[in-house]
This record gives structure tokens, sequence and C-alpha cells, in this order.
């Protein structure tokens, strides 16, 4: 059982891409229910408007999410929302739980570990439970409730959180946070992919990724006519309707390549050259996994800024705040012949984590199904030990 949340695209991606790791490790050999307990229809009515709720003041208050989300950034007001929590979601958590039995859980928001673990501690403690964090670096102390059996998280920058938060050293595994495992599975070289795609295989590439939180990507966009390098774009609207409708029949100067929903998103980032977003955790963590240098146009306050830190510190990408340093920046990577574009390009391939949803599918495998330990057999004469699987 795989628990998520909607408030925001980042649980539930994350979500679907450790299912879709364990279907490609074990193909027929599990069963895999992604679910959103706040949407059950018998969860509390007063849950309901949480994550609409959280796209409103992400986008329209800012400063007041900022405000809250540092507020209660501590392991003691945590408690107390864990407790709330609790007691909202405890009845469809063991619903869903007995109606589904799962040999081993796994949770990607924050919300919900300590209503599974107050569920498993009254019904079967003996089932595994794993949560995945999916941020990179400012993580909410929410996340780090001591239920959990392990932790997956992004980086050491977490891990110095999680340890402050009390979580055992033990319980961590630094995996990355989980996408597609194509990123790891389907590595082709940029220029066959875009001509697979339809794209120039020699013009530069960039693919600009929106959504409804995502302001002013048009503007961006054009800012590359006229460009000296000849360059082609694809853009992603992300479910942005107005974007996509604005840019379905525009005509600019070089190639474009327009999507709204894009199934295929590993893909079109592979044959990329540079990644143009917001700080999301997810959408930073795919451009990582496919080596891209991340032009960031926007940020929400919170866990964002972080993202941003992370990016930059390690040099990995840059931090737009108009389109006229848009503009700059690109320029400036490109000068002598890409070498720039080409040091940030590696810089970012260091940070990605491409296998991420397969390290964490593999443990969930693990936890239920034990490899056996390897068997020790005596030396040969002067020689060393030598190791034997049991099987």
């Amino acid at each position: 059982m795989i628990i998520t949340s909607d408030a925001g695209f980042g649980h539930r991606s994350a979500a679907l891409s450790v299912s879709k790791a364990l279907e490609v490790l074990y193909p027929g050999q599990v069963e895999i229910l992604v679910t959103n307990p706040i949407q059950e229809s018998n969860t509390p009515t007063v849950m309901k408007p949480i994550e609409k709720g959280y796209d409103r003041s992400v986008r329209f208050s800012p400063g007041l999410y900022r405000l809250s989300y540092e507020v209660s950034d501590s392991r003691l007001v945590s408690e107390v929302v864990e407790g709330a929590l609790t007691l909202m979601l405890q009845r469809i958590m063991a619903d869903t739980i007995r109606d589904f039995q799962p040999d081993v859980i796994l949770n990607t928001n924050e919300m919900f570990n300590t209503p599974i673990g107050k569920v498993l501690q009254e019904t079967d403690p003996k089932i595994p439970s794993f949560t995945v964090v999916t941020d990179l670096a400012d993580v909410h102390s929410l996340w780090f409730s001591p239920e959990p059996d392990q932790f997956f998280i992004a980086n050491e920058w977490v891990k110095v959180k999680a340890l402050e938060s009390g979580v055992p050293e033990e319980k961590l595994v630094i995996s990355g946070i989980p996408v597609s495992p194509d990123f790891a599975l389907n590595q082709v070289e940029n220029q066959a992919l875009r001509g697979s795609l339809g794209l120039d295989p020699d013009r530069l590439t960039l693919l600009f990724v929106g959504s409804s939180r995502v302001s002013n990507l048009q503007d961006y966009l054009q800012a590359l006519e006229h460009f000296t390098t000849p360059v082609q774009a694809v853009i992603i609207a992300g479910g942005n309707n107005e974007l996509y409708k604005n840019l379905i029949g525009s005509h600019y100067d070089f190639p474009l390549e327009v999507r709204n929903f894009e199934q295929n998103v590993p893909q079109w980032m592979m044959a990329s050259d540079v990644l143009v977003t917001k700080a999301g955790g997810l959408i930073v963590s795919e451009g990582l996994a496919a080596g891209l240098p991340i032009l960031l146009i926007d940020y929400l306050p919170g866990q964002e800024e972080g993202n941003v830190r992370y990016l930059l510190s390690h040099q990995a990408g840059a931090l737009v705040q108009n389109v006229g340093e848009f503009r700059a920046m690109t320029a400036y990577w490109l000068q002598e012949d890409g070498f720039r574009l080409n040091q940030v390009a590696a810089a970012s391939a260091g940070l990605g984590h491409p296998e991420a949803a397969l390290t964490v599918a593999k443990a969930m495998w693990d936890a239920v199904i034990p490899q056996p330990e390897p068997k020790l057999l005596p030396p040969k004469a002067g020689g060393p030990f030598q190791f034997l699987s049991k099987s």
C-alpha cells in the first residue's frame, strides 16, 4: 500500500514512481494500492478542503503560508498537529489497511505518518511502514514523527534535519526523491531522443515545465526570440489551461513544441539541454536525474526556498528574477562553446538519483521477502575467504 496526497504534485508523483518501479522489478508478483485517504468518502468533512486550501494559500497568500510554515516547524508543534490528524484520519486508515491487508506500507506525505503508526500499533505492528520525504532541503518537522521504520530522504541536508528532529540514524536512507524509473532504465543519447520526438537533433533544446502555480512562463519563452544560438523549445503547461491555449497557434522565430499534460516527461527531459521551471522538489529532482542545468524562474515560500539554496549551493542551476536575467544567464552558459553549460550539467548529474524509485521499491520487497545472507566458505589454501549465496 502506498499512501499519498494531492496537495501539490510531488507526493503523488513520488508514489506513482515507486509503484512503477515495483512493477518493473517484480512483474506479476505485486499488488499495489495507491490511495489518498483525504479523498475517501468517509474522511471527516473538515479534511476535504485541505488540499484545495493548500493551492489557494501558496498562490494567493504566500506570506501567510510562509509564516504558518515557519511557526509550525518544530517537533513540539508537530506533535500537537499529529494528535489532531490521528483523531481525524485513524478510522479511515484502519479501514483501508484492514480491507487491503498490505504486507508493507509506504507513505509520501507528512500528514499520515502518525495516523498510520497508531493504526499499526493497535492492529499489526509487524507490518513494515516506510516514509519517502519529498523535499530537498527545508523539510518540515512534521515529516519526522517516530512511527515509521525507515525514512527515504533526498540528501545529507535532509539527514541533518532528521537527526535534529530525533530520528535515529539507522532509520535514514539517502535514496534521493523517487522519480520515474525510466530515468535510470532508458539511457539514450539526447540527440537520438530528439529525432524520435520530432525535434531537431542539432538545436539547443530548452524544456519549460509549468503548472497553475507558475506565472509569466510565456514571457520567458519570448525571451528566446532572436537568440544568437539556434534554439528550440518544448513547453509542458502542466494543467495551466490558459497558458496552453495561448501558446497553441503562437508563432516564434524558433521551433516550439507545446503540450499540456504529458505522461512521458522523462523522455522530454532526457532529450533536452536545459530545464526551465519553478523550484518544486519533484520537478527539480527529475531535472537532476536527467543531468540538466536548471533555470529556476519561480518558487513557493517555505520548503521551496530550501530547494533553491540547495541547487545554487551545488552550482547545478541558477535563479533568475526576470526575463532580462533569464536571457543573460542563458547566454552566459553558452559562452565558450557551452563550456559553462557543460559544467552545470555535470554538477546536476552529480546530485541526481535516477535510481531512487528502484531503491525504495527494492527495500519494500526486501522487507517482506528478506534476501539470504551470504554464506562464508572455508578459505582455500593460501587464499581469502569466499562468499556464496545460500541459494
